[in-house]
């Protein structure tokens, strides 16, 4: 029933109790559907004829639902009806037939009427997908556009098929809605971008091109190419979607826009020359733009040309724009990255003359020079950070981070302990206290740690965890590992869903040799997250360094490096199962990917110990004496020496 007046309470049959709201819905969209147009009594609303359909209605239904029920509302009046009174005349430069519309790019609006029969299918699709059922929504909504050939219908139709992930739903929807409105761009954009990501290229190749020829008329190629490069980013076929590009941009060979799109396609479909030479283009068409001078930097380095290539590109560049930091930024990191720490500097140097209070070179400055064992140096440069004036914005914690990074370093925990304690607000403060309270169970202050940490309010589950984890490793640290288990083993128990807390348990577990434990947390971890590397690593390694079901860890190992190709403790895990199972030489190669990567004392041990096995005397005995020298106190180091009785 539908009430007298919108504003009226609606009372029940006992008269003193609203219906449920379902049962409100449901009368007012039966009323809606045989009553025909709803119109509010002129008491309702003085002074205007208006019709509306109900508030409550109206908020359950998307933008264009509530467009098209309102202009269903508003169409003509039922042949049982009296002719309603003519509309007032609309603002002017404003259509009529948008008076009552929400501002939309779907296209043309038919002149059919809206019938009751549908208005209700329409509110009933738009309920439909609010509940889940977007598969039905999707079809009403088709098969309405199909019928009455209105391409709001077939947008929303292309909306609710995307929310699915229904690709071949949306592409029917996207074409009748193309069909509907050829010149509407949202439409021709979102047919095109659909028939690229499923690989339909050579239905995409004629969309696309009168898109480019629009582009190019009305002065908006950069947008185009932007638009065109991100929908084939999700084409299948990567070289088909370069050729598709390649052939698309030939009109636009001075457009620097068409160079970079060719660039980055080409850079996906693997063909690291022309992705340079392409960049190299665009440069030579924008030669003052910075970001094109990093981009080609960053392809020429992948090609043959390598590091020395990319150090050419940008010495070019900042020699004709030396103000430009961001590329200086660039040119450094690729000079420390190949082993010229100097010039790294002097790079930096030179850009400190032109801006002597910045603080982002200063921080590079102090990176560079802490990662080539320059710690005097490094500290200087944040010093400097430090003495900035007030007016100058800048991060102090990432500064007194690496301060107190360099302190630990040099084995002076109270002054690194000091650098720590500075930082008490911002993203780093919990970080920064949970590094602490390790620090100072690591200089013998154990209870004083315990404490710091039972004093913080944990913001989430996830912070409670890290405070959990971290007291583990502060009683470690005080040389109590089974309260340090039995801590995170209370916890777990407790808060059986905490899976952050997994990882810590089983490598607790281990340090015990209670490998059912370790084991049982791995493989409830892989199970919750099966993209877990290091669970997978941690599991495999295990068992692999006590000898035990050799091919089950190479397995599992192998699956971590697919998840991890780079981390250097995977491939160290991966050289030394081959180790195990005999195979020496092979794990030599994984085992030197590994230093090379992460020069750790660990890595070293194993390293060293496959070259002692297979006769490299003394290239083994150089990589321990190195590592010892760097990390005199390494357990691992220690007992491979003592095991092998080997004095240095």
């Amino acid at each position: 029933m539908i009430p007298s007046c919108p504003t009226r309470a609606v009372r029940g049959a006992t008269g003193s109790r609203r219906p449920r709201p379902g049962l409100v819905a449901g009368a007012l969209l039966l009323g809606l559907a045989l009553a025909g147009p709803w119109q509010a009594p002129a008491s309702c609303s003085p002074g205007s004829s208006d019709p509306r359909l109900p508030g409550r209605l109206l908020r359950a239904l998307s933008p264009i639902g509530i467009a098209l029920a309102q202009d269903g509302a508003q169409s003509a009046p039922a042949a049982s009806q009296p002719a309603q009174p003519a509309r007032p005349a609309a603002r002017p430069g404003r259509p009529a037939a948008q008076r009552t519309l929400q501002p939309s790019d779907s296209g043309p609006v038919p002149g059919a009427d809206l019938t009751p029969e549908i208005v209700f299918q329409l509110l009933a699709s738009e309920i439909a997908a609010q509940r889940g059922q977007t598969a039905s929504a999707t079809a009403t909504y088709l098969g309405l556009a199909r019928k009455i050939r209105d391409p709001r219908l077939a947008r929303r139709a292309t909306e609710l098929a995307l929310s699915e992930r229904s690709i071949e739903r949306a592409l029917q929807a996207a074409r009748l809605w193309h069909e509907l409105a050829p010149d509407t761009p949202s439409a021709a954009q979102t047919l095109e971008s659909l028939l690229i990501g499923s690989g339909r290229l050579d239905e995409a190749r004629p969309i696309a091109q009168r898109r480019l020829a629009a582009a190019r008329s009305a002065g908006t190629l950069d947008e185009a190419y932007a638009l065109l490069q991100r929908a084939l980013a999700r084409s299948p076929d990567r070289s088909a979607a370069f050729a598709f590009l390649d052939e698309l941009a030939a009109p636009d060979t001075a457009s620097a826009a068409a160079r970079l799109a060719l660039a980055g396609q080409a850079q996906a479909a693997g063909l690291a020359d022309r992705a340079a030479l392409e960049a190299g283009r665009a440069l030579a068409l924008k030669p003052d733009d910075e970001r094109i001078a990093m981009l080609t930097a960053q392809l020429v380095q992948a090609t043959a040309a390598g590091t020395a290539g990319a150090l050419r590109v940008l010495e070019a560049f900042i020699g004709a724009y030396p103000r430009a930091l961001e590329a200086r930024y660039q040119y450094a990191r690729l000079l420390a990255g190949a082993g010229r720490p100097d010039d790294a500097r002097r790079a930096l140097e030179a850009a400190l003359v032109e801006q002597p209070d910045n603080p982002t070179v200063l921080f590079t400055l102090a990176q560079i020079a802490w990662q080539n064992r320059q710690p005097d140096a490094a500290t200087g440069y944040l010093q400097r950070i430090l003495a900035l004036p007030a007016t100058v914005t800048r991060d102090n914690a990432a500064a007194y981070l690496l301060l107190a990074q360099i302190a630990e370093d040099r084995r002076d925990l109270g002054q690194a302990i000091a650098w720590l304690e500075r930082i008490d607000e911002g993203e780093q403060a919990l970080q920064a206290l949970m590094r602490r309270a390790v620090l100072m169970a690591r200089n013998g202050a154990a209870d004083a740690a315990r404490a710091l940490l039972r004093g913080v309010n944990a913001g989430s589950p996830r912070e409670q965890a890290q405070l959990v984890a971290t007291e583990a490793q502060v009683l470690r640290e005080a040389g109590q590992p089974v309260q340090a288990f039995e801590l995170l083993d209370r916890t777990l128990a407790s808060q059986p869903d905490n899976l952050d807390l997994l990882y810590d348990h089983a490598m607790a577990a281990e340090r015990l040799d209670r490998l059912e434990a370790m084991e049982a947390s791995l493989r409830r971890l892989i199970r919750a997250r099966p993209d877990h590397a290091h669970a997978h690593n941690a599991l495999g390694y295990s068992l692999a360094d006590r000898g035990l079901r050799l091919e089950e860890a190479q397995a599992l190992i192998e699956r971590a490096l697919q998840l991890a190709p780079e981390d250097p403790h995977i491939l160290d895990s991966m050289g030394w199962v081959l180790y195990r199972r005999g195979q020496p030489e092979r794990a030599v190669d994984f085992l030197r990917r590994a230093y090379a990567l992460s020069p750790d004392a660990e890595i070293a041990a194993h390293l060293g110990e496959v070259l002692w096995t297979i006769g490299r005397l003394d290239e083994a005995r150089r990589l321990w004496a190195e590592a010892r020298a760097r990390e005199p106190d390494n357990r691992t180091l220690r007992d491979t020496l003592a095991r092998l009785n080997v004095a240095l």
